[in-house]
């Protein structure tokens, strides 16, 4: 299997909520497994936070590792994983043997079991965090930028899941629900365009130029500048205002 084969695999297996069989803590486990497969870390745990705030150990990998079940379990109190989960921030620690200051009991524990540099990253959704994933190597120096980003990619499309996740599976009539709310929306959408090429005195592309612009500087949805417009409940040279 390519490279490239392994990254469709992984992020369609992540991100499938209505395959048959899906489950939260299976999703987790692939997680942490993808991580191993696709970036050069020798291990990886998966924590997320309970209602009070604190970590939960929910997957490692490699499984069935005693010693790297407690030390991801440690991080609850003393590590970058809690460090990362507080900030919502990834936490590069290329070189534990310079940590023990910031992490007394987590540094020590990590050499111990073999490891000389980690990295936490956060378990987002629309930047709230709900735990952290901690990639664990054994020679200092830490991943690559381009391997960071992927396991961050990774973390976000398993946090979106899990969010969306439904104990009780989706019915055929659920599903052409939300396909054919897709298809309104983009109806929608195509009509303020619509509107707004005629009034501005645009062609399409500038006409949808704008609605992305007017989205992005002020922090609305597409489908919802599009209602508004449509409606009448904003005016159209309040939209094209963004292109100046």
């Amino acid at each position: 299997m390519t490279r490239e084969e392994q990254l469709t695999k992984a992020f369609v297996g992540l991100a499938d909520t209505l395959a048959d069989g899906f489950d939260p803590v299976v999703l987790l486990d692939r997680l942490a497994g993808h991580c191993i497969d696709l970036t050069g870390a020798d291990a990886v745990g998966v924590t997320m936070a309970t209602t009070r705030g604190d970590l939960r150990i929910i997957a490692v990998a490699p499984h069935q590792q005693e010693t790297l079940t407690d030390l991801v379990r440690l991080q609850a109190a003393d590590g970058p994983a809690r460090d990362c989960y507080r900030t919502r921030r990834p936490v590069n620690a290329t070189d534990l043997s310079g940590d023990a200051d910031d992490w007394p009991e987590f540094a020590p524990r990590a050499r111990q079991a073999g490891y000389r540099a980690a990295h936490a990253l956060p378990l987002r959704v629309n930047h709230h965090a709900i735990g952290a994933v901690t990639l664990l190597l054994t020679a200092p120096g830490g991943l690559p930028t381009t391997d960071l980003r992927l396991a961050q990619a990774l973390a976000d499309v398993a946090a979106v899941a899990l969010v969306h996740w439904s104990p009780d599976p989706a019915r055929p009539m659920d599903i052409l629900t939300q396909a054919q709310a897709a298809v309104a929306a983009k109806a929608t959408v195509e009509m303020a365009q619509g509107m707004l090429a005629e009034y501005g005195r645009l062609d399409p592309a500038q006409a949808m130029d704008a609605l992305h612009a007017y989205c992005c500087r002020d922090g609305y949805r597409l489908t919802e500048v599009a209602q508004s417009l449509v409606r009448r409940t904003l005016a159209p040279e309040t939209v094209l205002a963004a292109l100046r």
